[in-house]
């Protein structure tokens, strides 16, 4: 006669407690099974050597260590003091006479970006652009103003946008090879009112350096540059250097700037330097200002304004919060040249190469200024 319990009345009960009873024989029979593993038999590795670091190929890397730090993003605003300008056409019988006027100040906004595409030991290369503007106020209005160029700036404002890329490819752990190539699209342009495209100015750098140590590395090649207002080519040198203790150093990109620099801490540092900042701006001359005033009415084609400025001035950088970094710049600008041309591009060559001259020879005063710049720097 067979007992029934109530545990195994049901017979999904009896389901389950077969296939628990499986469960233990299986965990029975493994038991008995010898599990010990075979010993490692080592002589397999004897022909495997340690990679020779020595052969592993290094690259440098495009900084010094204590240099300041590289700008992704930068958003700023830059004011000028009051100075006089003398306004003055070349051939004073053509048109209106010389003209002096007191502009009270001038000022403008700097957006700038810049950011790694490929990022390798073997290759950095990055894209970016920026918007700069600046306009002028004139203590007189536009209307009382006779002179062209003179009511331009006082009705207009200047603006530049840029693009460039920049590529830094180091041959090994010493020596590296840096180009950068910039389209600038520079004028007294509107947003509702663009230029033709062909008037974009294109700049060139291609430099060969070495890098003895992580504290110094030098470079020489050759620019095509608007930075002195008109086109012309320049041997260019790089030069950065942090001293041993790392608390000072230089950082040199002639004929663009030239900076000594003191840290503080890693993250706190100042620059006392010279910078040559420019570039040819297209007028368009919608209000008709050149039209009405030289002779004949004759309006000279593609009329150019070449701007060029010396700044003497120090520079504080410090972060505001991880990545966001202050900088605040106070110095004195002068202007190296502010001349317009009357026709396309010329190559001059400081005037060793061509003699032509200039629609307008204008003298503008030098003027204290100060700029303020958020930053988020690379980490």
């Amino acid at each position: 006669m067979m007992i029934s319990t109530p545990l195994f009345k049901h017979q999904k009960w009896r389901i389950f407690a077969g296939c628990l009873s499986v469960l233990l024989c299986m965990n029975a029979a493994q038991a008995q099974v010898d599990t010990t593993a075979a010993e490692e038999d080592f002589s397999k590795y004897d022909n495997l050597k340690v990679v020779d670091e020595n052969s592993v190929q290094r690259f440098c890397t495009q900084k010094v260590f204590g240099q300041s730090p590289a700008r992704l993003i930068t958003i700023g605003y830059e004011v000028h003091g009051g100075f006089k300008g003398d306004f003055a056409l070349a051939d004073q019988g053509k048109g209106a006479a010389a003209e002096t006027q007191n502009i009270r100040s001038s000022q403008g906004l700097r957006v700038e970006a810049n950011f790694p595409v490929i990022s390798r030991n073997s290759l950095i290369w990055n894209i970016g652009g920026g918007y700069i503007d600046h306009s002028y106020n004139f203590a007189n209005k536009t209307e009382d103003i006779a002179q062209p160029l003179a009511r331009t700036l006082s009705s207009r404002t200047l603006r530049n946008f840029y693009a460039t890329t920049t590529l830094f490819k180091p041959l090994n752990e010493k020596s590296y090879v840096l180009a950068q190539v910039q389209g600038e699209y520079a004028g007294d342009w509107q947003f509702n009112e663009l230029m033709p495209i062909n008037a974009t100015k294109v700049s060139a750098t291609v430099l060969y350096g070495q890098k003895p140590n992580e504290r110094k590395m030098w470079g020489v090649g050759l620019t095509r540059t608007f930075r002195a207002g008109e086109v012309n080519y320049l041997p260019v040198v790089m030069f950065n250097y942090s001293a041993p203790s790392l608390k000072w150093g230089v950082e040199i990109l002639a004929p663009a700037r030239a900076d000594f620099r003191y840290n503080f801490t890693a993250q706190n540092m100042i620059r006392l330097g010279v910078e040559l900042e420019g570039t040819s701006y297209r007028l368009s001359d919608k209000a008709g200002y050149y039209t009405n005033t030289l002779a004949n009415n004759t309006t000279p084609s593609n009329i150019e304004l070449r701007r060029s400025e010396i700044k003497v001035r120090a520079i504080w950088d410090r972060p505001i919060k991880d990545f966001y970094w202050l900088s605040l710049t106070a110095g004195y600008r002068t202007f190296y040249r502010y001349n317009t041309d009357s026709g396309e591009e010329v190559f001059r060559g400081f005037g060793l190469v061509n003699k032509a001259p200039y629609l307008e020879v204008n003298k503008l005063g030098g003027a204290p200024f100060i700029t303020a710049i958020i930053n988020l720097v690379s980490p």
